[in-house]
């Protein structure tokens, strides 16, 4: 066999294979991230928003007025000039006493109807209106509420087409009917109902009255004859009125210093502003506040307890979870420690710092955030100096940093890692806070924050 037959075996060259190595890299890059991605602690985050919570509060209040009951000097039938809440002048008729029937038997016996006038109609269909808009399966008190109301008007009416039908009766046929009329000795507005309230003030107003399942109210007029000495009607003197209730320490503590608050009557919804007074009975050593009014009267003429409900203040600001509060320690400094150094308007403390070498003290000036001041010091995060820290005044003085106080706050990571923010807070409940949008070093408006500021630490790398 020639040599030029000869097979020459070669050793093959082993190459790497980039594409492997990449694979690999990035295989080991991926599997770290997984690992660390399901065993660190996640971070939930939340978005700060706006928010507002009204402190209201709901009391009951009595009414009281300048008011008298007017009774009758002369036994027998009653018969009414004036609707109820009318205003009468002095000296204006109010009502009639008739000591015998013949008028209402001589009326009843005759063949003509008494005709309901357009006005008393719809004064009937008003009273049956409210009754629909207010009746409630839960609450029958509306019920005989509604049967006095419909009751009074009709008695009302009965007496207004009596007399008038007694007049044309004595026009057309001569027949006298023995009636005596009665005019007001003062004026101001008539009421048909009382309740023994009548002579209650604010120095004898007691807890116990507040019960109003004790409450009656009583209608005066009637059909029946009336014995000499009766309650006929009631005049309200004057248009000052107020509502009085008793004070919670809570609402104690609100209504000091205030000399008007706002208000809404749930009895009809309306709301109204009035000057409030706060006053101790002797009576039973309670705190008690005054609402003085003097207009809408005539519209609670027949109430004695009003359901009211108390607009103290609304408080806007940032809602945050009470989940991300902490708190942080800050270096307590003298306020008279800041300067301005450099050329810049920045506030800062001038620190000692020795040289190692020559033993020397250099005095350098460092830049600082103020989160917060009191009257005495200014509060300085302590990650900027170590404890025990020198610093010094511009007149010379020295002051070692060591003594910390406490500000609430929350971490906030819009740049991927936490950083402390102050919150000072407004409202608090067992869910969030209401904290100032305004607070120097504080929070904005959509900022993200940690949702659980245990789960973070500051300054650390969250993303």
């Amino acid at each position: 066999m020639s040599k030029s037959g000869r097979v020459v075996k070669f050793k093959r060259r082993r190459t790497l294979n980039v594409g492997i190595i990449i694979f690999l890299i990035l295989f080991i890059y991926i599997s770290i991230n997984i690992y660390i991605y399901f065993t660190k602690e996640h971070i939930s985050i939340y978005e700060v928003q706006e928010g507002y919570n009204t402190t209201n509060s709901r009391v009951t209040g009595l009414i009281l007025r300048q008011e008298r009951l007017v009774y009758t000097p002369k036994a027998g039938y009653i018969y009414y000039f004036l609707k109820e809440g009318s205003r009468v002048a002095k000296n204006s008729t109010v009502f009639s006493v008739d000591d015998s029937t013949d008028i209402m038997d001589y009326i009843t016996e005759s063949d003509d109807m008494l005709m309901l006038s357009g006005e008393n109609s719809k004064q009937l269909q008003y009273e049956f209106k409210k009754f629909y808009s207010r009746y409630s399966d839960y609450d029958f008190t509306y019920v005989y509420d509604f049967r006095s109301d419909v009751e009074s008007t009709l008695i009302e009416m009965l007496n207004q087409a009596m007399i008038e039908k007694g007049r044309q009766i004595e026009e057309n046929t001569g027949f006298r009917y023995s009636y005596e009329v009665f005019s007001s000795d003062t004026s101001g507005i008539v009421s048909y109902y009382m309740d023994n309230y009548e002579t209650v003030t604010r120095e004898t107003v007691t807890k116990d009255m507040f019960d109003t399942s004790k409450y009656k109210s009583i209608p005066l007029r009637t059909t029946e004859m009336m014995a000499i000495d009766t309650p006929v009607y009631k005049i309200v003197t004057s248009e000052t009125w107020s509502i009085i209730f008793p004070l919670t320490d809570e609402q104690y503590e609100k209504l000091q210093g205030k000399s008007t608050i706002e208000f809404t009557i749930l009895n009809d919804n309306f709301t109204v502003s009035a000057p409030v007074s706060i006053y101790q009975n002797p009576l039973d050593s309670a705190y008690y506040a005054e609402l003085t009014m003097d207009k809408y009267l005539p519209n609670y003429l027949k109430y004695r307890f009003l359901d009211i409900e108390l607009h103290f203040e609304n408080i806007y600001g940032l809602k945050v979870p009470l989940s991300a509060l902490t708190t942080k320690d800050f270096y307590l400094v003298p306020l008279t420690y800041f300067t301005e150094g450099g050329n810049s308007n920045e506030k800062g403390l001038v620190r000692e710092e020795y040289d190692k070498d020559t033993g020397d003290v250099k005095l350098l000036f460092t830049a600082v955030d103020i989160y917060y001041q009191d009257d005495m010091y200014g509060y300085v995060d302590t990650n900027q100096f170590s404890p025990g820290t020198w610093i010094r005044s511009t007149d010379g003085n020295r002051y070692q940093l060591s003594m910390t106080g406490k500000l609430t706050g929350v971490y906030n990571v819009n740049m991927g890692y936490a950083v402390f923010k102050r919150v000072e807070i407004l409202y608090q409940n067992e869910e969030y806070c209401i904290v100032d949008k305004n607070t120097s070093y504080g929070l904005s408006l959509y900022d993200h924050i940690a949702l659980d500021a245990n789960t973070v630490v500051e300054q650390k790398i969250i993303y």
